[in-house]
């Protein structure tokens, strides 16, 4: 049995390629969100490996919830594989999963990963959820997995979602005598953590701290400070990308009731302030792409979550709310007010002309995240 991820990878391709990964009764894969940060990609992909150190036989295919060529977005991601000499044609993605349901004719079952409802081209595919582990809002839904005894359904507070997946299986190595962990899915998994704690610094819970002691204590050799800086670093890079691509490199989206109807909101988190795409793109070009977006998405709110450390090392956030057609623009209006007090929005100026359709905030509390965000605009919408 390999011990590594690269050869848990590899065994995986050449079981799919080959077609015994179908000859089972049911397929299993491990599915992270939509948005496929570095969080959600080392949550499925070693949440995979660690399944397989426990039990061989049961295989489990990590799937990235997004189409193959998109994962070029993620500089960040694209940065960590490459140091950890992991190839991209050992990853699945939408297009793979889409070839599984087409070769494999019984039931496909997932554990979700770093959200606890399916998601995007998921929710059409997986015939059944059989496991969670999240640390978002638990939205009360597969609470009879237990039951079942189909997989584990962990959903609580955790600055990653990547240290409830190690922790969970590292409580099971441990009862069962230990196993050898290769460092190259440790280092996955520390990347994970910094990028999301910023280094331990920001919304660290326990979990993190659990398993932060066991990376260091199993990682000596490596700079922890020196490998967040690097993956930083190439998260924050966003040259050369168009604004449409801004936009969807890291976005999420949601359809929420109202007293009457629904309302489609989509969400992008952005790594640069306004300020700094303001100065990449003119106001023509950002009203042109968020109605494109928009359009392309069939939305009715476009929200655009940025955040950033300034020069003086303080991390700071902005929102920003777009709509199109009349209704929407009111609707986003008063999801604006509601969630003001909350959020301490700041009303600023970023266009040199003033538009209807679009309204940009300083965000005073810095503590919420995407995360935070997305409940308080979902229970702005049941007020209206």
């Amino acid at each position: 049995m390999t011990e590594t991820l690269l050869g848990f990878l590899k065994y995986i391709k050449g079981s799919y390629t080959g077609g015994e990964l179908f000859k089972s009764s049911r397929l299993l894969i491990v599915c992270g969100n939509e948005s496929a940060d570095l969080d959600s990609v080392v949550s499925a992909v070693t949440y995979a490996y660690f399944s397989y150190i426990r039990d061989p036989s049961v295989q489990v295919v990590p799937v990235v919830n997004i189409l193959r060529a998109d994962l070029n977005l993620r500089r960040d991601i694209v940065w960590v594989l490459k140091k950890g000499n992991i190839p991209h044609n050992l990853l699945y993605f939408h297009e793979d999963l889409q070839d599984m349901r087409k070769r494999f004719k019984g039931p496909i079952e997932a554990i979700l990963v770093d959200h606890n409802e399916s998601q995007s081209l998921a929710k059409k595919v997986v015939d059944s959820v059989v496991g969670i582990i999240d640390h978002h809002e638990d939205l009360g839904l597969h609470k009879d997995i237990p039951e079942r005894r189909s997989g584990p359904r962990i959903v609580t507070p955790a600055g990653s979602c990547s240290s409830l997946v190690f922790n969970f299986w590292n409580e099971m190595f441990k009862s069962a005598g230990g196993a050898r962990i290769g460092p190259d899915a440790l280092s996955l998994c520390l990347g994970a953590l910094l990028i999301d704690t910023s280094n331990m610094a920001y919304k660290v819970e326990h979990p993190d701290r659990e398993a932060h002691a066991t990376y260091t204590s199993l990682l000596p050799n490596v700079d922890f400070q020196v490998y967040f800086d690097q993956i930083r670093q190439a998260k924050d890079d966003i040259a050369g990308l168009s604004l449409r691509d801004i936009l969807r490199k890291d976005y999420k989206e949601f359809v929420f009731s109202q007293t009457q109807g629904s309302l489609k909101c989509g969400f992008a988190s952005v790594v640069k302030p306004f300020g700094w795409i303001h100065t990449q793109f003119p106001d023509q070009q950002i009203v042109e792409a968020c109605e494109k977006f928009v359009d392309e998405r069939e939305l009715d709110i476009l929200v655009i979550l940025t955040s950033w450390t300034d020069s003086k090392g303080q991390f700071q956030r902005q929102l920003a709310l777009y709509a199109k057609e009349r209704p929407s623009i009111e609707v986003s209006s008063k999801i604006a007010e509601r969630i003001t007090t909350i959020l301490k929005l700041q009303p600023i100026q970023i266009l040199d002309a003033s538009c209807e359709n679009c309204s940009f905030f300083a965000q005073l509390n810095t503590n919420a995240s995407r995360k935070q965000v997305v409940p308080y605009v979902q229970e702005a919408c049941k007020t209206l």
